[in-house]
């Protein structure tokens, strides 16, 4: 009777995650590791460049709204330098702009720059520019937050004012306006200017960019106050298009260079795998970059030699055993006319023994250089079939396992491993159980037994060949010690082990992992 409940185990009991599941951010594949490295290094570089880039343009910005700041500053010194002292109102009134503010004072606190520093650049500039003496005009580059004089009584009306929202206002309807136009804001500029208090009521002062102050012939001091533009974002949305387009290029590019770079490792990977199970294959075709190919000559030079050696050795043992046929069927022969009855017997049991381990190595032989070919197998309904055969005869065989199991192997030769293990079982232990098994990675086949066992000194030996442990257990499997090693020689030629142990209570458990 057939069970085909799945083996319980306390290591199925316990669920452990599957490595396979476990999330890493760093992929595995070596395809993957150069996308990812490769990618990671574009972002760096693509970013450290365009900030470079950015801190450039705003330099250059800034400096560019600075000279054209001077450049209207002395044209206005010029002018209120050569117009009557009453038109000097309207004069800075109409070359005010949305970013810059002049102001007639009569002293100033201001200090005259060092030389060598970026403001007497400045300075010496301006002062070229309006004809002005040099070390006449007075600078000074403000912080975000500015500091003020307190003893300047006009200062501290602009500390004031620094703090009032109207100034805040102020710059609103400023940064409206460069949305809108330079003419919407002109037009609220000049219904402003008509209004007196208004220019009483505007801020003096707030977060601009510098200050200078510029002596007129008049005797009064021209205090200039500019704000500039603020310069472009460093990672606004040209700094991410830009990214991200060429982000997407390269990546593109780099998956199909990369793909193609490690096509013939996947193939040398497959190859390895089918060689490993003991599969005949085609020579790999020598492609890839020169690192790759002279890997992949040396495979096939290395299968070529293996191939070589194992066909070599099948002919060997072949030749010697049909040779020794002839020998041993002319002593039968002979034998017969042996007188002695007693002596005759001895004479062709020994012949027996000699022609059993004749065919012994011949199947040994064959089943080492085997071309069977490899597909997807049932292996539960393979091992169900071969337990049905066996309680068909008779015999205490069961079978537990699922319903259904795919394997990738060499159906025959594998059928034949689980029937020597199988006959093993029954012909030392008088029964047997099958059992099947899905493992994390492929699957694992138990021949149990309750007989006499192994001796645990000898469960590695029993797989040489022509070994028989004492009491011949693997008497009738060719007579000489190979069942065991056949065996073993099919099960690594799929690319799996057979281990055995001995069960509690008695008994003997074959083990037997095979990889997906």
């Amino acid at each position: 009777m057939i069970d085909k409940k799945q083996p319980t185990t306390k290591s199925d009991d316990k669920k452990r995650p599957s490595p396979a599941r476990s999330f890493r951010l760093w992929p595995s594949s070596l395809a993957g590791q150069l996308v990812a490295a490769l990618m990671i290094a574009l972002v760096v570089a693509q970013a450290v460049t365009i900030l470079l880039f950015a801190y450039e343009r705003s330099n250059i910005a800034v400096t560019t709204t600075r000279g054209q700041v001077l450049d209207r500053t002395a044209s206005v010194v010029r002018l209120l330098n050569e117009t009557d002292e009453s038109l000097h109102q309207r004069v800075i009134r109409a070359a005010e702009g949305p970013d810059i503010l002049f102001t007639l004072r009569d002293k100033t606190s201001l200090l005259v720059p060092r030389s060598g520093t970026k403001e007497s650049f400045l300075v010496r500039r301006l002062e070229r520019r309006a004809g002005l003496e040099e070390g006449t005009v007075r600078i000074s580059d403000l912080p975000r937050k500015l500091t003020f004089n307190k003893s300047d009584p006009q200062s501290r009306n602009d500390d004031a004012v620094q703090s009032d929202d109207r100034w805040r206002k102020w710059k609103e309807e400023r940064d409206e306006a460069r949305k809108r136009g330079f003419e919407a804001w002109k037009q609220r500029h000049d219904d402003r200017m008509r209004d007196r208090n208004w220019r009483d009521r505007r801020p003096k002062l707030a977060a601009l960019d510098m200050t200078l102050a510029v002596p007129l012939n008049s005797g009064k001091w021209l205090q200039v106050r500019t704000g500039l533009p603020k310069p472009p974002e460093k990672w606004g949305r040209p700094f991410l298009i830009s990214l991200v387009t060429t982000a997407s290029f390269i990546f593109l590019v780099v998956i199909f260079t990369v793909r193609r770079l490690t096509a013939p490792l996947r193939d040398l990977e497959n190859a390895s795998r089918k060689l490993g199970r003991g599969e005949t294959i085609e020579p790999l075709a020598e492609k890839g970059p020169k690192e790759v190919r002279g890997t992949i000559i040396a495979f096939n030079a290395m299968q070529e030699r293996l191939m070589r050696f194992v066909q070599d050795r099948t002919r060997m043992l072949a030749a010697v055993s049909h040779d020794l046929r002839t020998p041993i069927t002319t002593l039968r022969l002979r034998a017969e006319f042996i007188d002695d009855e007693e002596m005759r017997g001895k004479v062709l049991e020994t012949l027996e023994e000699m022609q059993a381990m004749t065919e012994a190595v011949l199947a040994f032989a064959r089943e080492d250089a085997t071309s069977e070919e490899t597909r997807e197998v049932d292996i539960a309904a393979m091992l169900s079939s071969m337990v049905d055969d066996y309680q068909e005869m008779g015999k205490d065989v069961r079978f537990e396992g699922p319903d259904s199991l795919i394997q990738l192997c060499r159906a025959v030769s594998l059928k034949r491993a689980m029937r020597n293990l199988t006959e093993n079982a029954l012909r030392y232990a008088g029964d047997a159980t099958v059992q099947l098994a899905k493992t994390a990675t492929g699957l694992r086949i138990d021949v149990c037994d309750r007989g006499p066992g192994i001796p645990e000194d000898k469960l590695e030996e029993v797989f040489s060949p022509f070994f028989r442990v004492e009491g011949s257990r693997n008497l009738e499997t060719g007579g000489v010690g190979l069942g065991l090693s056949i065996t073993r020689t099919i099960i690594r030629s799929h690319g799996g082990d057979i281990t055995l142990t001995n069960r509690s209570g008695g008994g003997l458990k074959a083990t037997i992992q095979l990889p997906r």
